[in-house]
Order: structure tokens, then C-alpha cells, then sequence
């Protein structure tokens, strides 16, 4: 018995039942777990679905590959309870195989190698995932420089998804971030006796980093997770095979205007959240720290000059092209259930906040580097 299978025998029955994730990257112990399991007095071979999780054209081909050294012993092989997604590979590997084997008794070509083969599949694999990235440049530019009268009201559309719904939620967080900011740096500067100092904390902060990169988070959970849900539940329900059989691009009426949306409504929401991080630091000043609007005021326009908002503002057009790239990509990838959905919708997530941090990283050693 294995972690990846189990088998029992039932007078001339044999039923093997699969479990756990059957892929490229496990493929010598899977090999390991098949190898064991002979015909013996069988003559019938049932593969059950079982606790299968995960399958690709490697798995697939390991199965199809041994219910053919079955049926050469003389057994009869069957396949029960596959899912969809998982019974598409299996059609898949048998439709190679029986080209290949027409080709062969042809003498026009042999069958590939198993390994020759897996190394396709790897290969397919990663051209389609550049592929996609291409794609996606190319719907941004396309739909940049060839505007159609769908997309220009799905690029509206999605503005009012991406920015003007999104208000509330970046003024409250970066509201509430602004106070936190005002009251912790008071704590520490009261040892100084420069509690006036708090504004320039405040402002500083919210202008080159806070409020940008609080922003971006936001739209990343936000606007990154609905493209990649919308686009992958568009794929499901075949909506997007529907529109290129009407003579329409995907990418230019689906991907570009999510993307220029988020160009667009991402620096105002930056705007915004730095607006609503100091005005949080300077109610708290105000109310519970004893200090004067007009010394906050003071403060804060002797402590920041133009360079420090366009440090801050510079980097929200990459962050939203970070975000919106990542979240039409994972959503375009979704194929086969409504599982792949949910995890590639959170994969676009985490995948963006962690581009997200890494650039404003990036942005960092820049700007110290250009003294800025």
C-alpha cells in the first residue's frame, strides 16, 4: 500500500483505488507505488478516482501506461469516477498514444520517449505561461492605441469597480493608520520633549511609503482577487470561447480595460489615502496630543517638498500594473473546477502583495541611491 493508491483484489477483480496529487513533481514515487501491483489472476482492472486531488499529463500517462501492461497480460482495464478535469488528461495521453501508433505502423514516425515526453509537456507548459504575459501586453497596447466602444464601457465600468467603490474602505484604513502612526510616535518623542514633531512623522510617512503601499494591498485583496475570480468564472461557463466565436479578442475586451482601469484609479486612490493618513495624524494632534492645527500646518509644510509626494505617487502606476497583471493572468490560467478557481484566485493575491512589497523594495534602494 502506498500514500498515493490503494489496491484489493475481489475473486478475478482488481480495483485500485488513487489518492493524493498524481504530477510531475512526484513522479518516481508514483512510479514506485504502480510497479508492485501485477495482474495476477484478474482479468478485470478498475482504476477509482478515489481521494484523487490534483492530476496532469504526467500522472495521466503513468495510469494509461499501466492499464496497457494489463491488458497486454490479458486483462481488461477501466477507468471509474474521474472528474472532468482529471478525465481530460487521460483522453488526452490515449489520443497521442493512437496517433503515435498509426504513425508508427506507418513508418512515417516513432513513438517518443517517456521521458522526451515529459520534458514536451514541461516545455508547453512554460512557452504558454509566457505566452500569456505576451498576450497580456499586447491587450494593454491594443487596447491603448485601438479603443472599441465595448471596451472603452468596460474600462469605465471597471474604474467605478476598481476606484470610486473603493473610496471608503482606503480613506477608513489609512484614516485609522494615520491616528496609529500620530499616537505611537507621540509616545516615543514625548521622551524628547518634541511631541510637535509628530507632523512631520505623520506627513513623511503617509507621502513616501504608507500610503501608497497601504493602497496598493488594498487593491491587490480587492481589485486582484475579482479580476482573477471574474475571468476564471468567465472561463468555466465558456463565456470567453463564446466571445472569440463572435470575432471578438478577450484581451482586448476583458484584460485591457481591467488594466487601464487600475491605471488610472489607483494613483487617486493613492492621492486620497495620503490625504486621509494625514488628516487622521492631525485629528489626533489636535484632540488628545494638545497640539495646535496651526502648529500641525506649520510642521508639516516645512518638513516635506515635492520630491517626497512624487517618490510616494511614482510607484502606484507599477504597483497597479503589478496587480492587475497578476490578477487577469491567474484568472485567463483557470480551467477544468471550480477548486482551480479559488486557488488560483487566492494565488493572485498573495502573489501581487508580495510583487507589491518587493518593488517598493526595489523603490527604496533607488531612491536612497538618487539621494531623493
Amino acid at each position: 500500500m502506498s500514500s498515493y493508491l490503494d489496491y484489493r483484489r475481489d475473486a478475478d477483480a482488481l480495483v485500485i483505488s488513487l489518492k493524493d496529487d498524481w504530477t510531475f513533481d512526484r513522479v518516481r514515487v508514483l512510479e514506485d507505488a504502480l510497479r508492485p501491483i501485477d495482474l495476477g489472476d484478474a482479468t478485470q482492472v478498475t482504476f477509482q478516482c478515489g481521494g484523487l486531488k490534483h492530476l496532469d499529463l504526467t500522472g495521466a500517462w503513468l495510469l494509461f501506461r499501466k492499464s496497457k501492461e494489463f491488458e497486454a497480460e490479458g486483462g481488461r482495464t477501466q477507468f471509474q469516477g474521474f472528474k472532468a478535469a482529471h478525465f481530460k488528461f487521460l483522453k488526452q495521453v490515449t489520443e497521442i498514444h493512437e496517433s503515435a501508433s498509426t504513425a508508427q505502423s506507418a513508418h512515417v514516425v516513432e513513438r517518443p520517449a517517456d521521458v522526451a515526453r515529459i520534458l514536451e509537456t514541461v516545455g508547453r507548459a512554460a512557452v504558454a505561461r509566457v505566452e500569456d504575459v505576451g498576450h497580456i501586453a499586447q491587450a494593454i497596447f491594443s487596447g491603448v492605441t485601438q479603443p472599441s466602444r465595448l471596451a472603452l464601457a468596460e474600462t469605465l465600468r471597471q474604474i467605478e469597480h476598481t476606484g470610486a467603490r473603493a473610496v471608503p474602505i482606503v480613506a477608513l484604513v489609512t484614516f485609522m493608520i494615520g491616528v496609529v502612526l500620530a499616537y505611537q510616535g507621540a509616545n516615543q518623542l514625548a521622551d524628547f520633549g518634541a511631541q510637535v514633531f509628530v507632523a512631520d512623522l505623520v506627513t513623511v510617512s503617509m507621502l513616501r511609503e504608507m500610503g501608497v503601499l497601504l493602497t496598493g494591498i488594498m487593491a491587490a485583496a480587492r481589485s486582484g482577487s475579482a479580476f482573477a475570480a471574474s475571468l476564471g468564472a468567465m472561463k468555466l461557463n465558456e463565456e470567453i470561447d463564446a466571445l472569440r466565436t463572435m470575432g471578438l479578442n478577450p484581451n482586448q475586451i476583458l484584460i485591457a480595460p481591467r488594466v487601464i482601469a487600475l491605471l488610472i484609479s489607483l494613483p487617486l486612490l493613492t492621492i486620497l489615502g495620503m490625504a486621509a493618513g494625514i488628516v487622521g495624524g492631525w485629528m489626533l494632534a489636535v484632540l488628545v496630543l494638545d497640539i495646535s492645527s496651526s502648529q500641525f500646518l506649520n510642521r508639516t509644510a516645512s518638513s516635506v517638498d515635492l520630491n517626497d509626494f512624487l517618490v510616494g505617487i511614482i510607484k502606484a502606476p507599477v504597483f497597479a500594473l503589478l496587480i492587475a497583471g497578476v490578477g487577469t493572468l491567474r484568472g485567463m490560467q483557470v480551467q477544468g473546477s471550480a477548486e482551480q478557481l479559488g486557488r488560483l484566485t487566492t494565488t493572485a493575491v498573495v502573489q501581487a502583495i508580495f510583487l507589491i512589497i518587493l518593488a517598493d523594495a526595489i523603490f527604496t534602494l533607488i531612491f536612497s541611491s538618487l539621494g531623493m
